[in-house]
């Protein structure tokens, strides 16, 4: 009967059908005796742990060490109780025992490729599932949120993992579905939303859906092709003089509009009618042309020599006299009033075309 035997091993062990240069050698007694081993050890601790078998690696059998047959299964057990690294396995039918090191690999997850996929591909939940992988990898995708507005670099095939490296941002670009000619409106028929790798779009390309509102093409496009800012003349609402306006022209509702203007609109034109008559051109403006705040200035709304209404009193006793601006003056000024009857001057704010309100 052979002598009892304890062994710590502490290398990792390839497994000898696994080594190319052996996978055609006959084993030997001894040698099936160790691969028996070494797969109830996986086994025992995959049941115990509760853990897959491939996470299982188990520590090399030094080559010195004989491992006789059994006729019965191996047993084993945890020596320590504070530790489940090491096994101690015993052959009772020859009373051999071992001590054998084993570790158990941390779980690790990832994304793989449901099916093939094209290059600028752009990457959905749809296209791919979470699985199990071996070890630890750098690089790869672990949740789903890391793949929002992605698309791919390359193509991919199905069961491949996923990897940062294969990922591009994407944005959403407008693709059009028809020819536009020159002035023409675009439509929700005539355009479409594509997704394209940020890469591989330009700056121009990248702009906000809302600019596409009402908006013109600014030139005959095609269909297929990928709008930019300068294809297209957005639509606004800006005031436009509906006569020619000469220099020092106050503006009225009826020489001045908000209408719908197209095209780029210069960060000081007028958006708003609101004081429409309280400004006055300070250039000539030919009609239909847009105004800015640059083309304007606050009018004298009282010219010296005006006759002018005076508004005095508040409530229902207001009195209102007819008087002659001794000075002139733009809305919420000052200025001096005669009385043409009694020779008598007052202080007066302007409040309006030649309108004013005492103090």
């Amino acid at each position: 009967m052979l002598k009892p035997i304890t062994v710590l091993c502490g290398l990792l062990i390839a497994i000898a059908a696994s080594n190319p240069s052996t996978a055609n050698t006959p084993q030997t007694p001894r040698d099936q005796a160790k691969q028996q081993l070494i797969e109830q050890v996986e086994e025992w601790v995959a049941i115990t742990e509760d853990v897959e078998r491939s996470r299982i690696r188990v520590g090399a059998l030094d080559r010195r060490l004989i491992v006789p047959p059994c006729d019965a299964d191996f047993t084993m057990s945890y020596p320590f109780a504070s530790s489940t690294e090491s096994i101690r396995v015993d052959c009772k039918g020859t009373g051999w025992k071992a001590f054998i090191r084993v570790r158990v690999e941390s779980a690790s997850q990832g994304y793989a490729y449901k099916r093939d996929l094209s290059a600028d591909h752009a990457l959905s939940t749809d296209d791919i599932e979470l699985i199990s992988t071996k070890g630890r990898q750098q690089g790869l995708i672990v949740k789903l949120e890391d793949i929002g507005n992605m698309s791919l670099k390359k193509s991919v095939q199905n069961g491949e993992l996923v990897r940062r490296q294969h990922l591009s941002a994407s944005v959403n670009v407008i693709r059009l579905r028809a020819d536009v000619l020159k002035g023409e409106t675009l439509t929700d028929k005539s355009m479409e939303t594509v997704t394209r790798p940020m890469s591989k779009t330009t700056r121009a390309q990248r702009f906000p859906e809302r600019l596409l509102i009402g908006a013109l093409a600014a030139r005959d496009l095609a269909a297929g092709q990928i709008l930019q800012s300068t294809d297209i003349k957005q639509r606004h609402r800006a005031l436009i003089a509906q006569t020619t306006l000469a220099r020092g022209q106050l503006l009225t509702p009826g020489n001045a509009q908000i209408v719908e203007y197209f095209g780029k609109l210069p960060s000081d034109a007028i958006i708003s009618d609101s004081g429409l008559e309280q400004l006055e051109v300070t250039r000539t403006i030919q009609a239909g042309s847009l105004l800015r705040m640059s083309d304007v200035k606050a009018a004298a709304l009282i010219k010296k020599g005006d006759t002018v209404t005076l508004r005095v009193g508040s409530g229902a006793l207001v009195i209102t006299v007819s008087m002659q601006a001794l000075e002139g003056g733009k809305l919420g000024e000052q200025i001096q009033l005669l009385n043409p009857e009694s020779s008598e001057t007052v202080d007066a704010i302007v409040s309006g075309t030649r309108r004013a309100r005492g103090l």
